[in-house]
């Protein structure tokens, strides 16, 4: 099963998240009512940044009776998520509900070639990757819960619907910013109200990392009381 393609978003917008760390967009996002943004899922190379809408995969433990089918034409228990990888357009991460599955990998190299191929941004998932020493190798950023090195049998049957990705509600098209600090996901409908946010939210972080550096107390300054904010404004005129 699969559901309707979506409008991917503008990639003004898209520039200006890329601006925002994880840490950021969550807080912003918690200010939005958004509590539940965030997944505990960490890059394979460290210092590896994602940002793009999402295409997500819903995958279902396998099972060695209907194995035999997994490879067959039209067949509603693919092995390989051929299908959903084919929908991925350049620019799109692929994420991926694996269950929290820790009893092996699908992704390895050749599935993540293929969806360099096609462009992708990244790849999230809540299961373990496998080929990690040439996943490193690859231009396409991952993010995973683990490497390990067996496979797993398991089926992937549906694509762009809902999925809870580590916990947390995935929408085809909602954003996917991934960093250091684990990966964020931003609503589709409210992307371009965050990207507004992004800016001055990263301008304020860096003049009061300037303050302190200058020996300023963190009280009043952080966060800003309404001196501190009126001072922040004015610099950032200034700039």
């Amino acid at each position: 099963m699969h559901g309707p393609d979506f409008a991917r978003p503008d990639p003004e917008v898209i520039e200006i998240l890329r601006r925002g760390s994880a840490a950021s967009i969550t807080s912003i996002l918690r200010r939005q009512g958004i509590e539940n943004s965030w997944m505990d899922i960490k890059p394979l190379v460290p210092g590896a940044k994602i940002v793009g809408p999402a295409v997500t995969l819903r995958i279902v433990p396998g099972r060695g009776d209907l194995e035999p089918l997994a490879h067959a034409d039209a067949t509603l228990y693919p092995r390989h998520p051929e299908e959903a990888i084919d929908a991925v357009q350049p620019g799109d991460v692929l994420v991926q509900d694996g269950g929290a599955s820790v009893r092996g990998g699908i992704f390895g190299d050749l599935l993540t070639l293929r969806l360099e191929v096609r462009g992708a941004a990244g790849l999230v998932t809540d299961m373990p990757i496998r080929d990690a020493p040439r996943l490193r190798q690859q231009p396409v950023p991952v993010f995973a819960r683990a490497a390990q090195a067996p496979g797993s049998l398991v089926f992937n049957p549906d694509y762009n619907i809902p999925i809870g990705c580590a916990g947390v509600l995935v929408f085809p098209g909602d954003i996917v910013v991934g960093d250091d600090d684990g990966v964020v996901v931003i609503p589709q409908a409210l992307a371009e109200r965050v990207a507004e946010n992004i800016l001055q939210f990263e301008d304020r972080e860096e003049w009061i990392r300037m303050m302190l550096r200058q020996g300023a107390p963190l009280h009043g300054l952080y966060p800003p009381n309404a001196e501190m904010e009126a001072r922040f404004q004015a610099w950032r005129r200034e700039q």
